[in-house]
Order: C-alpha cells, then structure tokens, then sequence
C-alpha cells in the first residue's frame, strides 16, 4: 500500500486551520463571549437509566416536577426551520417548532419507534434550562412540535425571537 504523506500533510493542515478559525471563543481581555441574540435547542429521548452513563437524569416542571432518564439530543437548532408562539385563550400559550427534511426524518423515526416515550426540550437563553416535555402518542409526519413551555410568556416571546435569529444566522452560513 502506498502512502502519500504529502496529501494528508496538506489534508492535516486545511483541517487545523479550520479547526484554529472556528475555536475563537474567547475575547483577547480573556472573557467568554456570551452571544446574547442567539438560543440554543436540544430535543432529548426518555430511556430507562443506564449503568454504562449514556443517559442522564433530569427534572422538568415546577409543580408538578417530571423526573426522568434521557439520551443525548436527537435534534438541535440546526434542524429547526422556524419557532412560533401560538396564542390561546387568557394566560393560554405554547412554542411551534418546525424542523427541516432531516430534522422531519428523526423525528419521524422517533415517534413510529418510540411511541409513548417522552420529549424532553432543553434551550439556553442565555441561561441553560429544560422547557417542556412533548409525549409521542402519535407518528409525528409534518416535522413540527407543539408544547407548553414551563416558561413565563415573556420568556416564550424571547426563546421564539432568540430561536429565529439563531435560524436566520445558522441559514447565512450555510448559503
């Protein structure tokens, strides 16, 4: 087998100077930079508990607190194609999410395999916190979640117009 070490000497270099240009986290004062119009979503499955420590145990809600094992995230923000906030009646809303073709895909996949186990929704805004939990009772075809968020209306209003600017963003990036 021939190896051609100037290929991959040239491969290795292309790879560290992305890896060197997309690392910038910090500002040269040395402080983290927190992005203040942008959110994060993290779409976990409910397992059962695992010795091995692929799943982890977390609590959602206030009154009543759902306790839970979960996987790691099945969908992100980079599979969300929009965030809404749907009205209902006086103190009534909830948080519309639709996904792209992939992002249709897993979910899809999770709902005909899974049926009957639980979403979890995590988001940071700027603060990390899980926001509600969705339960696949149903296959989930169109690529879209409904849920009530355990949030204040303002913290939806903000989690919906932080998720689109996210979309927004992560869409310039990819064009």
């Amino acid at each position: 087998m021939k190896f051609r070490p100037l290929r991959f000497n040239s491969y290795f270099l292309i790879l560290v100077a992305a890896l060197l240009a997309a690392c910038e986290s910090t500002d040269p004062s040395g402080s983290t930079k927190v992005a203040s119009d942008v959110a994060t979503l993290r779409i976990h499955m409910e397992t059962h508990p695992d010795p091995l420590g692929k799943s982890r145990q977390i609590s959602i809600g206030r009154n009543p607190t759902q306790i839970f094992s979960v996987t790691p995230a099945a969908l992100s923000e980079q599979n969300l194609t929009a965030a809404r906030l749907w009205e209902g009646n006086e103190e009534q809303f909830a948080i519309h999410l639709q996904f792209d073709r992939d992002g249709v895909r897993t979910l899809e996949m999770l709902s005909m395999s899974y049926r009957g186990k639980r979403l979890a929704i995590g988001s940071q805004f700027p603060e990390p916190r899980w926001i509600g939990t969705v339960r696949m009772d149903r296959r989930i075809a169109d690529g879209t979640l409904l849920f009530r968020p355990d949030a204040t209306r303002e913290e939806a209003v903000k989690i919906v117009r932080l998720l689109n600017n996210t979309v927004a963003k992560l869409q310039k990036l990819k064009d």
